[in-house]
């Protein structure tokens, strides 16, 4: 399914958001959508001001979009945006509130929303006197304007730890893992927010620890279960992840998924993301039939402390290089994965919906605008019926990214 695509950009200066530590002023934009075609509605966000890699992280929650311009070796930023109507406003810029000229901290590598508290990612931010070790930022809105509230560290930083890699929230819970500490074994942390302050309450790693297995790669966290991700651990380094459940006031590992068909460097755990009792986890260099890097989803059963095998996901027109589950997402019934290298890499978005007792795919998304190389379906999150997506090499490597409304 290609958009029509409608050239119209408003751009309307109301007011400049108001500054404070770690927030930028910023125009306030309005972005009208993209005329509709069948069951969807697509509108374009783009950065008004000069940065690269926008669209490389993204998150949705209720009328509020993030969209981060996190890319290697950027100082990076975040761009809010507030759904008004079939517009969405941009109301504020994020910046590092402590990052020193000539750092690189990739601000906005990640990036997650809880209601009107933003969480940023920056994995090579400084750690108190450590450098390059990750970071991450909060920042909570005050009235009409999103101020910086806490810088959250690892309690044993080193360098190039990738602390701030991915992000989980929920409730007063917040996950941050750091997939190179440790040889590269990886980590997860899990901070509280406690009196006003997010304090660390646990520190999870694999039960079956290995060098260069990535854990923490991604990472999703409902109600009492959490799903950790590794990419590169075994059998065959193909990837797997595991399930944590709560128990009082720590994590107990509760079991370890990795696929049956799984071979070296498939990378599966890449992305995961959990829904009711639904688990779904990209494998974006999946060999499929003998085609190189292709890429698949496998989707799962929560069943108490069991997880059941429900089905392999794949693209009905795949071919070689597509990197299908690079990103996923669950949006009501359908499940959307991400196949960023798609059609010369301008990108995709398939997306599946449960009919019967089966996942069905029923719909390829693709940009309006879309040219190769654009990298369309990098990023992706999802809220209700509405998904957002990175293009983080669109426009010559400025990046934009898209909300989709499916009906």
């Amino acid at each position: 399914m290609v958009f029509t695509k409608f050239r119209l950009v408003l751009v309307i200066v109301i007011a400049f958001v108001a500054i404070s530590v770690g927030i930028v002023s910023a125009e306030v934009q309005v972005v009208p959508a993209l005329e509709k075609q069948g069951l969807f509605a697509e509108f374009r966000l783009t950065p008004t001001d000069a940065v690269t890699e926008y669209g490389r992280s993204v998150a949705i929650d209720g009328d509020l979009v993030a969209v981060g311009a996190g890319g290697d070796g950027a100082v990076g930023a975040v761009y809010l945006y507030k759904r008004q109507g079939m517009t969405n406003v941009l109301v504020a810029k994020l910046v590092s509130p402590d990052a020193t000229e000539g750092e690189t901290p990739e601000f906005g590598r990640t990036v997650a929303i809880k209601g009107n508290m933003v969480i940023v990612g920056a994995r090579f931010a400084r750690a108190d006197a450590v450098e390059r070790a990750g970071a991450v930022y909060v920042f909570g809105k005050h009235g009409d304007s999103w101020q910086f509230e806490d810088k959250i560290i690892s309690p044993a930083p080193e360098t190039e730890d990738n602390f701030g890699r991915a992000l989980a929230i929920q409730g007063d819970s917040l996950v941050v893992t750091a997939r190179k500490t440790s040889a590269e074994e990886g980590a997860a942390y899990v901070f509280v927010y406690t009196d006003g302050r997010w304090i660390h309450q646990a520190t999870l790693v694999a039960s079956d620890p290995t060098a260069g297995a990535y854990f923490g790669q991604s990472v999703d966290i409902q109600g009492d279960v959490m799903a950790i991700s590794a990419r590169n651990t075994n059998p065959n380094s193909a990837g797997g992840f595991y399930l944590f459940r709560k128990s009082g006031d720590g994590w107990m590992e509760i079991a370890k998924v990795t696929p049956s068909d799984g071979k070296l460097e498939d990378q599966y755990g890449f992305a995961i993301v959990m829904s009711g009792d639904t688990i779904a986890v990209g494998s974006r260099r999946a060999d499929v039939n003998g085609v190189k890097d292709t890429g698949a989803a496998y989707v799962y059963s929560l069943k108490g402390d069991s997880v059941e095998f429900i089905t392999k996901l794949t693209a009905k027109d795949k071919i070689s290089g597509d990197q299908f589950g690079q990103s996923i997402a669950i949006a009501g019934d359908v499940i959307a994965v991400g196949a960023w290298k798609d059609d010369n890499r301008k990108g995709s978005i398939y997306l599946f919906r449960w009919m019967g007792d089966q996942w069905i795919e029923t719909d390829k998304i693709s940009a309006s605008d879309a040219v190769a190389g654009d990298e369309f379906g990098y990023s992706l999150s999802a809220f209700g019926n509405r998904m957002v997506t990175g293009a983080h090499f669109a426009d010559s490597g400025i990046g934009a990214a898209y909300v989709i409304s499916i009906k």
